[in-house]
């Protein structure tokens, strides 16, 4: 388990002043790598070795969205480790104690020479501290999209957001399907399951998919294969 303290920016927040669900993600991809940082496996290290932790899932439910100037902790418990597969829960919580939002993930180690899974040495295993899961309602990993498909404008992949393993950060594909949320809709829970990494220039084509309570936003690229696809369910 780790844990580090934050307070909600101005930055952060969107036009009620609570914290936007992006930065809610980028909240909690920070604890883990704040928590390698801190201890043995740190980015120098996995680069060194040419390997890299990718996420592949996302589980976020969410309790209530903090707002501007609120303090919070965040806490990480990586949980499982099976083949090249890793689980990690999350969760956010006031000062106070008040749960605010909770998480499941599920990361693949990579060679990212070969783009190839890689099985975790016992060295890379000891080098994390093992918790128990937390209790929720756990999803599947594969999101399956409605039937009523809605195109929309192509997006072009700027640099502004390429992260260190030089292809789209996991929370920029939640920030592209953000745009579709309905104005007035409050969203509850947010699944993404990642296919294939989205680089630099690459073309991305939003195809949306509404419901009554949920949207999903599937990404994919000009030959359709996916990206990723974005879930939102609302209260």
């Amino acid at each position: 388990m780790y844990s580090y303290k934050g307070r909600i920016r101005f930055s952060e927040t969107d036009g009620e002043l609570k914290l936007k669900i992006n930065r809610l993600i980028d909240y909690f991809q920070d604890a883990a790598l704040f928590e390698a940082e801190d201890g043995k496996m740190t980015m120098d290290y996995l680069q060194e070795r040419k390997l890299a932790w990718l996420l592949g899932a996302w589980q976020v439910d969410i309790v209530r969205r903090p707002r501007l100037g609120e303090n919070v902790e965040i806490t990480t418990i990586p949980y499982q480790f099976k083949g090249f597969l890793g689980n990690r829960n999350f969760y956010m919580k006031t000062a106070e104690g008040e749960l605010l939002a909770y998480a499941n993930s599920v990361w693949s180690l990579t060679d990212m020479e070969h783009m190839m899974p890689f099985r975790p040495t016992e060295e890379i295993l000891n080098g994390y501290e093992i918790g128990e899961r937390i209790d929720m309602d756990y999803k599947p990993r594969k999101i399956q999209v409605g039937e009523h498909a809605q195109e929309m404008e192509k997006i072009s992949v700027g640099m502004h957001q390429i992260d260190s393993n030089q292809h789209m950060n996991n929370a920029e594909y939640v920030t592209i399907a953000m745009s579709y949320i309905p104005k007035d809709a409050e969203v509850k829970e947010i699944r993404v399951e990642y296919k294939t990494a989205a680089y630099y220039k690459d073309i991305i084509t939003p195809i949306v998919y509404r419901e009554q309570d949920k949207m999903q936003v599937k990404l994919q690229n000009e030959e359709q294969k996916t990206y990723a696809v974005v879930e939102f369910s609302f209260a």
